[in-house]
């Protein structure tokens, strides 16, 4: 699993690459983003249920001391992996219209489904169900932060002119994200850019625009 391990840190290092084997220990940022790499890499490997702080530590080459100083339980440090690995709610595209902000959007999303990052995510929810502390945690602290940004786009678009006025279904801002994270469950394959385009194009926005 080295070349997993190795996709799994370049898709949660946003802030820069991890020192090599060999450096000075890591601390801080850096060895908590080895630590969210590690858990990545195990989850794609191993699955939630098997995941274990001596795996996560050993994959992240420190001590499991060092994990449970930040984090008391296995759920705690799965969610932070997440919430650091997505996209963060604040990071609305605004490319200046809406038709262009929803491409961006579901591009975004889909660049972390189809990476590891998603793979990762694909094994949890396999097992998710079974574990409903886990469950509260992840809708809590991942999935509500990040649901208002479809929505955000849309009340952008009306204040601009762009769409007709009104109150807009909510079901209107459920529908991409909806159907992207279906095409990724039901395909193994990566969703396509042209999906998205068209979801965007021939489902959202006949229903929006003006």
């Amino acid at each position: 699993m080295s070349g997993a391990g190795t996709a799994a840190e370049t898709a949660v290092g946003r802030q820069g690459p991890p020192r090599k084997a060999g450096a000075s220990r890591r601390r801080g940022e850096d060895l908590e983003r080895a630590i969210y790499s590690a858990v990545i890499t195990q989850l794609e490997a191993v699955g939630y249920a098997r995941l274990t702080m001596d795996r996560v530590a050993a994959d992240a080459r420190t001590g499991k001391a060092a994990l449970y100083r930040r984090w008391p339980s296995k759920a705690d440090l799965v969610v932070d992996t997440l919430d650091f690995a997505l996209p963060a709610p604040e990071d609305a595209p605004d490319e200046g219209n809406v038709r262009d902000d929803l491409v961006e959007h579901m591009r975004q999303k889909a660049e972390v489904l189809n990476s590891p990052v998603g793979r990762a995510v694909q094994s949890l929810l396999a097992e998710i169900d079974r574990d409903r502390p886990l469950v509260r945690l992840v809708q809590e602290r991942v999935f509500q932060p990040r649901q208002n940004v479809f929505q955000l786009i849309l009340d952008r678009g009306v204040q601009r002119g762009e769409l007709r006025t009104g109150p807009l279904s909510p079901l209107v801002a459920e529908v991409g994200p909806a159907m992207l994270v279906q095409r990724f469950l039901s395909d193994s394959a990566p969703v396509p850019d042209d999906y998205l385009v068209d979801v965007v194009d021939e489902l959202i926005m006949p229903v929006i625009r003006k």
